[in-house]
């Protein structure tokens, strides 16, 4: 598309303006395309100061180095590549979430394409994303989610050149996420003695906490996964969705101590002794239970009674990475239980103040509780 483009002034800003073919709809039209150049200044008073930036926006249109796809609405592609891409390879959880994510960022991109986005356009969005008061946190969620779109975006040929979010910066002065809270093991005794009666919810509290799973790993967890002396792994459940856990680094046996031991005992027996099905199992028959309901119906209410604060489950996980890295005086203990593939990720977010280092650390807690045990008795 042979084309120069033209240059206008309105009030304290210099604009540019020319014709491009773009993909709308399925359908190629040509669009007049008026964008902002820059502010006018004593370095850009007159138009030939402002030409070559209007020349660097036309330039691949000349050349014809343009791909129709980079052309589309960056609203446009996310809603209809991106977000099918997430929800048919990414976990349902995952896909879930950038659904959420997306919703809150689209209205601030829906007047820009997939080429014209820049990193001082990422930049620009974190920052006032900043002012509205999105933590630090947040904020790095949504620049991985954009990060990710323009990756997909390059591989499916709809975008060219270096990733515009990649180099974005966010602000210093966004607010760092709150410190969470690791269950002690006082704690955790507390909890057990709280729930004394309901099984079920104690078992939820022994699986998170003595053997460290994740929410979601605790509802999959099932009962031919499980000996005397170990739980494997296999499988992790959110909502409605059976998937395989977090990691491949996930999938591995963790030991299974005393006083869990005991608890899984009970409870299945009082069950009937079943070889099969999840071991915290739902009202529907064969469905997992409901950790958010078994939550809000009968741990919160009873930890209310108690007067323990309720800090959620993966409390319980982050309180046992960081006991046994505290008895075990090894980071690798903890890092092998948690089953993280990376020894940062159990240090940075899991232990607060492989497998050989992770059995001594679990006898070292399996021994500290006896001792509790034996204590509270006396």
């Amino acid at each position: 598309m042979k084309q120069n483009g033209t240059i206008h002034r309105i009030g304290k800003a210099w604009y540019g303006r020319w014709r491009e073919e773009v993909l709308k709809d399925g359908k190629v039209v040509s669009v007049q395309r008026n964008r902002k150049l820059v502010d006018y200044s004593d370095r850009y008073r007159t138009e030939s100061d402002v030409r070559p930036l209007l020349d660097e926006q036309i330039q691949p249109l000349r050349t014809g180095k343009v791909k129709i796809k980079s052309t589309m609405l960056i609203h446009e592609f996310v809603d209809s590549e991106y977000l099918p891409y997430a929800k048919e390879e990414l976990k349902a959880s995952t896909a879930y979430g950038y659904e959420k994510l997306w919703k809150m960022l689209s209205p601030r991109l829906q007047k820009r394409s997939l080429r014209e986005f820049r990193t001082v356009d990422a930049a620009n969005l974190l920052r006032d994303l900043s002012g509205k008061g999105w933590g630090r946190r947040s904020l790095q969620h949504a620049k991985s989610f954009l990060s990710g779109v323009f990756k997909y975006a390059k591989s499916v040929g709809a975008f060219d050149g270096e990733n515009p979010v990649r180099d974005s910066l966010i602000p210093r002065k966004a607010a760092a996420p709150e410190e969470t809270h690791a269950t002690t093991p006082e704690e955790v005794l507390q909890m057990l003695t709280a729930l004394e009666g309901n099984l079920q919810a104690r078992a939820a509290v022994g699986l998170m906490f003595f053997a460290g799973l994740r929410p979601g790993e605790a509802r999959g967890a099932r009962w031919e996964d499980l000996d005397k002396n170990r739980l494997i792994v296999r499988q992790s459940v959110w909502r409605k969705h059976v998937t395989a856990p977090k990691t491949e680094s996930s999938i591995k046996p963790v030991p299974i101590i005393e006083p869990l031991r005991s608890i899984l005992g009970e409870l299945r027996e009082l069950e009937g002794n079943p070889s099969t099905g999840p071991i915290l199992k739902g009202e529907r028959m064969g469905k997992p239970l409901n950790l958010n309901n078994l939550a809000r119906r009968v741990v919160i209410p009873a930890f209310k009674k108690a007067g323990i604060p309720w800090h959620g489950w993966y409390s319980l996980r982050r309180g046992i990475g960081t006991l046994v890295t505290d008895v075990a005086k090894d980071p690798l203990a903890a890092k092998g239980l948690l089953r993280h593939a990376n020894l940062s990720t159990t240090t940075a977010h899991y232990v607060k103040d492989v497998p050989e280092s992770t059995q001594r650390g679990m006898m070292y807690v399996e021994q500290l509780f006896q001792r509790c045990s034996n204590e509270a008795r006396a």
